[in-house]
């Protein structure tokens, strides 16, 4: 337990990885012939100034805000898990350094929360799918930037380069826990000892939503939850 705040700061700061690897594009999207590469000087020119100009700032920004979180764990760690150390000294200097860890992670995810610009994110996740994830992992450290991870992860979503159930998943807990409807119906209820829907925003136009996002309609889907867990159901325990 003396390690866990240096260990998971160490984890973080090592876990790279393309969006798609945490959640892969549907296996049903329909797959287009893609254009052969460019291979004229002159077009490749173009598009390494192009890409430079568009993402190098932003590139140059989470490199040195993550060596930061990497330099604080490899100055804590090697410390705190020495075996000569006095009595109580790996605890001290835990509680003594945590503050300094805290105020660097907190500026990161606030900083990551920032760059969840949803006009602009879908780009970003095309060009720099690493980069995205990056940003991604430090904002859902902060469950108060959920709204914008979800506004950033829509047209990700729609243009099938995340998993839609799991998009679908998270839109809708987020809007029951802000006592709003839900949007794709993932969500059900116990009503009266027979399972439900929780409600619905523009229930007419459901279908119309799961469809472009790539998930089946809604009488399908229901029909397989009712076969998988019936229909029947016993209301959550009260608070």
């Amino acid at each position: 337990m003396l390690c866990l705040i240096a260990a998971t700061l160490l984890l973080q700061t090592a876990q790279t990885g393309p969006a798609e690897d945490a959640a892969p594009a549907p296996a049903d999207a329909i797959a287009e012939t893609p254009a052969p590469p460019p291979t004229d000087a002159t077009t490749l020119i173009a598009r390494f100034d192009e890409q430079y100009e568009a993402w190098g700032d932003l590139v140059a920004e989470l490199a040195g805000r993550k060596a930061r979180e990497r330099y604080l764990a490899e100055l804590l760690l090697p410390v705190i898990t020495r075996s000569d150390l006095d009595d109580g000294a790996s605890g001290e200097i835990l509680r003594e350094t945590r503050d300094t860890i805290s105020e660097v992670e907190t500026a990161n995810t606030r900083w990551a929360i920032a760059q969840l610009d949803p006009d602009r994110f879908a780009a970003l996740e095309l060009a720099q799918p690493r980069l995205a994830a990056d940003i991604l992992r430090w904002a859902e450290r902060d469950e108060s930037g959920r709204g914008r991870v979800i506004a950033a992860l829509e047209p990700v979503a729609l243009t099938g380069r995340y998993d839609p159930q799991a998009f679908a998943e998270m839109a809708d807990a987020f809007a029951i826990a802000e006592s709003r409807p839900q949007i794709y119906g993932t969500v059900s209820t116990c009503v009266e000892g027979h399972r439900e829907p929780a409600p619905l925003r523009a229930p007419d136009n459901l279908d119309a939503r799961r469809i472009a996002l790539g998930l089946a309609p809604m009488a399908e889907a229901w029909a397989a939850l009712i076969a998988a867990e019936g229909e029947t159901c016993e209301p959550s325990p009260s608070p």
